[in-house]
């Protein structure tokens, strides 16, 4: 049974989250805390995955496990802007003062603008971990209607319209290379990754979208376009939150999606930091980092099992597993990210496996390629 239930653990971040922001106050802090706490700090302390990949028989329910993130994140996003609205938006303050006996509207008023950062990356967490991992997931499904819709929808509430486009037909055919945005490289630090691959995911889907419609002409070539879709999609709910608070609402929730972005590329950074690949030379998996935590596993829906996403990418995420051959890192992927997130340590930390990648893992050709992009050499213009 466990083998299931573990892959329903992100719908208690969302419902801290989404509890937090009804008692307001301090209480909006109560989704990052739960993060903090909860989720890298379990993971720090999380063992290695244990045994084979289990042999499951229910696919249906770790589907469930998927698209019942859904009507949560509905609820947690409609409560994000009743939190920031001046009025009760559809009465929920009042419904909650009655059935309950707390005084929702009055600590909602009381709600300082420290509280409201609290609030704003309890907000972003809950998306970037149930929204924009599992439109991840759903999104791979490229010839399932519902899971394309469901994760367009998660897309949305993240405020994030090139992932569909950018991700699964950018990223994982250039990863490795100068030409992926999402790749980091090396002595990059995670903040000016965070600038560069978010500008450059924009530019890479409109890329690939001009490409895909170049035979049609307007105004189907605009209408099928999936990343201004995206956009309008994202627009719509970002306007929602106008139209519920006005600017201030609009703001915050802009704010929240900066955070959410942050996480997303955090993780793009320390699942191929460093690592090159030859361009038009096969995807091996070497060239993605592993981790075998299991409590990142059963958080991530097997995400750090990246090197056998990247080599079957439409793999469903019970179906993935480790790959001997591919590097790993010391801890897991949550664990990893408040290391990243300070630089200098992260450098201390990732050089010696680095290290070990370039001679061990490494082709000639690769090692070439990094003496090339360290040296700034002409060699980096043909990648």
């Amino acid at each position: 049974m466990f083998a299931y239930l573990r892959y329903f653990g992100t719908h208690l971040l969302v419902a801290a989250a989404t509890v937090g922001l009804l008692l307001g106050g301090s209480w909006s802090w109560l989704g990052l805390l739960t993060g903090i706490v909860g989720w890298i700090g379990g993971d720090a302390l999380s063992g290695p995955v244990a045994g084979a990949r289990p042999d499951y028989h229910h696919r249906r329910v770790l589907d469930l496990a998927l698209y019942s993130l859904l009507p949560p994140l509905l609820v947690l996003s409609t409560v994000f802007a009743w939190s920031l609205a001046e009025r009760d938006l559809l009465g929920i303050g009042q419904t909650l003062t009655i059935v309950t006996g707390y005084d929702a509207l009055a600590a909602r008023d009381a709600t300082t603008f420290v509280d409201r950062l609290g609030a704003s990356w309890s907000f972003a967490l809950a998306i970037a971990m149930a929204g924009i991992l599992t439109a991840h997931e759903l999104l791979h499904r490229q010839h399932d209607p519902l899971a394309l819709a469901v994760g367009r929808a998660m897309l949305a509430m993240a405020f994030n319209a090139t992932l569909e486009v950018a991700h699964v037909f950018g990223h994982h055919s250039e990863v490795g290379t100068h030409k992926d945005p999402a790749t980091a490289r090396r002595g990059e630090g995670v903040y000016r990754f965070f600038v560069r691959s978010t500008v450059g995911q924009v530019g890479q889907a409109w890329r690939i979208e001009r490409a895909r419609l170049a035979a049609q002409t307007p105004p189907w070539r605009w209408l099928r376009n999936r990343v201004l879709r995206g956009f309008v999609r994202s627009g719509l709910v970002a306007a929602a939150f106008l139209a519920s608070g006005g600017a201030s609402a609009l703001a915050w929730f802009l704010l929240a999606s900066t955070w959410n972005k942050l996480l997303l590329e955090a993780l793009n950074y320390m699942e191929h930091y460093g690592l090159v690949r030859v361009p038009g030379t096969p995807i091996e998996p070497r060239h993605a980092w592993d981790s075998v935590s299991a409590f990142s596993h059963a958080a991530l829906f097997n995400l750090p099992w990246h090197a056998d996403h990247h080599h079957r990418s439409t793999a469903p995420y019970p179906e993935l597993g480790p790959s001997p051959s591919a590097p790993r890192l010391g801890a897991g992927y949550l664990a990893t990210l408040p290391i990243v997130l300070v630089p200098p340590l992260w450098r201390r930390v990732i050089a010696p496996r680095l290290a070990h990648w370039d001679a061990a893992l490494a082709t000639p050709d690769e090692r070439a390629l990094i003496d090339a992009y360290a040296t700034g050499s002409p060699a980096i213009a043909r990648d």
